[in-house]
């Protein structure tokens, strides 16, 4: 939304930019309050800060990131600089994020089938965890599967945004 106020600034009238920036900022410091929250939470957890070390020192910096996002749009800042503050506490938000494990499923040990000597620990400590102590995810990049290859979008997807243009434009 901050780059958007910051495309429309000059378009809008100096009070309406204002009171969008003003909405951005009580925004982003309920973020910034809803992020040191979850931090004490988590290092309040028993082992919290051994088991979430890296968790933690993530959100610590994404909610540094929204501080300074926080006092641009205070300043009322919305160029680059302040949507560079919000990405980069997205980003910290990300990182600290885990990656999913498992999933549900039937058979001899249905909803997922957790194995016996699992449950002495909290559910939240063994997410994201898995059984191969080598398991990673790497990067890589991904071509399509289907359709012709080469610079032109497939036939459904130009077809979306034409229709998604043409609502843009008031066409229809």
């Amino acid at each position: 939304m901050t780059r958007e106020t910051e495309q429309a600034r000059r378009a809008i009238p100096r009070a309406d930019y204002q009171a969008t920036v003003d909405v951005l900022y009580d925004e982003q410091v309920d973020l910034v309050d809803r992020t040191e929250v979850v931090i004490e939470e988590i290092q309040a957890l028993p082992n919290g800060p051994a088991e979430f070390g890296r968790e933690i020192a993530l959100l610590q910096n994404a909610a540094g990131a929204m501080h300074d996002a926080e006092d641009l749009l205070d300043s009322p800042t919305t160029g680059p600089i302040a949507v560079a503050a919000e990405t980069e506490a997205i980003e910290h938000l990300l990182q600290a994020r885990r990656a999913k494990g498992g999933g549900g499923g039937g058979g001899s040990t249905p909803g997922g089938g957790l194995k016996k000597g699992q449950t002495d620990a909290s559910a939240l400590a063994l997410v994201g965890r898995s059984d191969d102590p080598n398991a990673r995810i790497d990067d890589r990049d991904v071509v399509a599967a289907t359709g012709r290859s080469g610079d032109e979008p497939p036939a459904e997807l130009r077809s979306a945004l034409d229709r998604y243009f043409e609502k843009l434009n008031g066409s229809e």
